[in-house]
């Protein structure tokens, strides 16, 4: 896997993550990371975590969260290859936030979609993410199908 790094902003404190296989790297402090269906394993400690959008429940206590740098393309590096069609993401394109499983598909090719409306969802690190429209329009373009693996930043499809 990859290493991805971006911004945590948790109740408007930044955090610096790195991922790497099993490894969180937090403000610079390594904690071994496993997810096991709605826990976290963190240094061998099993944490309770439940996500909606823009905020998180942790061990029964929320949140407010914002992640800065997973959603924004990189310049791919010299030898490695960006992610299947990561040049056509365009203002109505909706791309995978982590590499994960396509595992349900809400709408098909010609319907109509609102902002915010769940288009899919994207199984990563054994939880389930809704992913939203970010416009409104109709589905031009569905470029997965269920049960399909994708890459970070990959689009999926493309609403105009």
């Amino acid at each position: 896997m990859a290493n991805n790094k971006f911004t945590l902003l948790l109740d408007g404190q930044p955090y610096d993550i790195e991922r790497r296989d099993g490894i969180l790297v937090v403000n610079g402090v390594e904690f071994s990371c496993e997810a096991k269906a709605d826990q976290f394993l963190i240094s061998g400690t099993a944490h309770g975590v439940k996500l909606s959008p823009g905020s998180a429940e942790v061990d029964g206590i929320a949140y407010a969260v914002e992640a800065q740098g997973l959603e924004a393309p990189r310049a791919a590096k010299p030898g490695r290859r960006a992610g299947p069609d990561a040049g056509a993401a365009g203002a109505g394109a909706i791309t995978a936030i982590m590499p994960g499983l396509i595992i349900k598909i809400f709408k098909q090719e010609g319907d109509r979609v609102e902002v915010g409306e769940t288009v899919l969802v994207l199984e990563a690190m054994k939880m389930q993410n809704d992913i939203h429209a970010k416009t409104a329009g109709i589905l031009k373009e569905m470029k997965v199908k269920a049960g399909e693996n994708v890459e970070m930043r990959q689009v999926l499809c493309v609403i105009e």
